[in-house]
Parts: C-alpha cells; structure tokens; sequence
C-alpha cells in the first residue's frame, strides 16, 4: 500500500547538528515530507510525539547518541505514535551491533555513507509496505551474529556506561538492587570478563553503547 507522504512529518533525531541539518535541508529540497524537523534533545523528541500522535511521522534516528545509543528511543517512539515509521541512519560497521538495531526492527536501516538514491529507495520500499535495509549493511549483517545480551541487559548496560551506580540504575529501571547485581554478574560472564571496566569495554568494542 502506498501512503502519501506529502501528508507526514519528518523529524531528523541526531546530536551531530552539522549533519542534522545538511540531512534536513536535502529532505526538504526535495520537497519529501510536509514539514521537517531536527531535534537532539530526547525530550523534545517525546513532547513532539505525543503532540503529534495522530500524524504520521518519519523518525531519521542516528544509532550513536550522547553517551549511549538510540534504540530504547525506538520502542518509546512506537508507544507514542502508533503511525510512526523508523529509519536508522548509521555509520556502525560492527556486526554484533547491527544484529542488535535489527532486533528491534526498524521500517529501514540506512548507512549514513550510503547516496541520497539510498534514502529515496528506502523510502518508497517502507511505503510499499516493506522493510528496507542498505546493501552496505546486508554485506555485513550476512555473517550469521548473535547479539550476546538481552534487550533488557543491553538497557542496565547503557546506565553503567553512563557513569550509573547499581543503586541509581535499580532506581531507573524499576528493578531490585539485587536483580541489577545479577544481571551484571551475568553479562560478565557471557562476556568472559572480571570486572565491570572490562565488560564496558568490551561492550563499546562491539558498538553495543
């Protein structure tokens, strides 16, 4: 089914403003979308979907943000605009973490090295119904990856990669100082690593935060 996107908003969620705006500015050239916005703060981001959570809207959303990565930002979106469509625009080469954007399944996965052709046909596929992923990524994400911690230890990851203390993470995430200390205790052990500096370490080797 072919949606008219002359009716949809696109919003261009990135802290890199230089490319935020260059993106954008192109977008709006080519007269894509009835409006376009960039934003960077994740509040705003929210505030805007829920004031627009009747329209349809483009979400052009980087992996890499300020001290952690976009995709908790992925399933909020979904929960505040149920007409929402999500395209993520990185530049991650690693495929553990291209294996993890993937599991949360994203209308299209863009390389931002890849042509403004690149967008165009990501776009009218998405339109078509169907899911669109850059040729850059599929080469990659083609060797078989699986992705070493679940949706919920990658999140207390994310704390403990911003500087977190097991009670403040217990306190974000709604779960028990206990339950916080196994799951680290977990992830240490997939990761076959002894301390906490070692495990964030290896999780930024794998582009996971």
């Amino acid at each position: 089914m072919h949606m008219n996107r002359k009716d949809a908003i696109a919003i261009v969620f990135d802290d890199h403003l230089l490319f935020a705006d260059s993106f954008a500015a192109l977008i709006e050239r080519l007269e894509l979308f009835c409006a376009v916005h960039t934003l960077s703060e994740e509040r705003e981001l929210t505030q805007f979907l829920i004031k627009n959570s009747k329209t349809r809207v483009y979400l052009f959303i980087d992996y890499y943000l300020k001290n952690k990565n976009g995709l908790p930002l992925i399933n909020e979106a979904k929960r505040l605009n149920k007409n929402i469509v999500i395209i993520v625009m990185s530049s991650v080469v690693s495929p553990v973490a291209i294996a993890n954007i993937l599991s949360y399944k994203p209308n299209g996965f863009v390389s931002k090295s890849s042509g403004f052709d690149s967008i165009l046909e990501c776009l009218n596929t998405i339109d078509n119904g169907q899911q669109y992923i850059s040729p850059l990524i599929h080469e990659i994400n083609s060797v078989s990856t699986v992705i070493p911690f679940s949706a919920r230890e990658l999140d207390i990851l994310q704390y403990f990669a911003g500087g977190l203390s097991i009670a403040q993470t217990a306190e974000r995430t709604y779960l028990s100082k206990h339950t916080i200390v196994a799951h680290r205790r977990k992830m240490m052990a997939k990761a076959n690593v002894n301390s906490i500096t070692e495990l964030l370490s290896y999780a930024r080797k794998q582009e996971l935060i």
